[in-house]
């Protein structure tokens, strides 16, 4: 559903019509309704035939982003995997520059481990991912992942993620 621009400029003694009650109603729709499919676009991953489920719900300008990419026989991970975004974001490219992050995103090593990292600011239309590595005492998010960063991705594999940002 779509968002509405409520009207603001109420003053004492204004009578709501059905028109504005029902622009309400749809708004919370919008807040509580069904997920939006979307299929991202990949830069150094290669989908092949993994199957992505790629989901978000729009409340205004507000956007709520997940995505499931699970690995199948032809797919292959890249150095720094980019997705793009269902929408562009407001962002400007000062929060590229210090890596901004918009959420968490985790790899599934089937039947072994759970990587943990984060989604990063690229461009206004971009996202890109970073693993937690320890660089002296403390976890860093600094770590591309490649086809053997965290680990070698195969068949089975899933890099999973949600984030929030705010749509241009």
């Amino acid at each position: 559903m779509a968002w509405t621009t409520p009207k603001t400029d109420f003053a004492p003694g204004d009578i709501l019509t059905a028109a504005q009650v029902n622009a309400i109603g749809t708004n919370l729709d919008a807040i509580g309704g069904a997920w939006t499919s979307f299929t991202p676009s990949w830069t150094n991953l290669t989908p092949g035939n993994g199957t992505a489920d790629a989901a978000y719900i729009a409340a205004g300008k507000l956007y709520v982003v997940r995505v499931m990419f699970t690995f199948g026989s032809t797919s292959a991970m890249g150095t720094g995997p980019i997705m793009t975004l269902p929408n562009a974001s407001s962002l400007d490219a000062g929060y590229s520059v210090t890596g901004w992050p918009l959420g968490i995103a985790n790899g599934f090593d089937t039947g072994t481990n759970l990587y943990a990292g984060q989604v990063m600011y690229d461009t206004a239309t971009t996202v890109r991912f970073r693993f937690q590595d320890v660089t002296g005492t403390y976890l860093v998010a600094t770590t591309q992942p490649s086809a053997t960063v965290p680990f070698t991705w195969t068949t089975g594999d899933r890099l999973a993620f949600q984030f929030v940002y705010e749509a241009a």
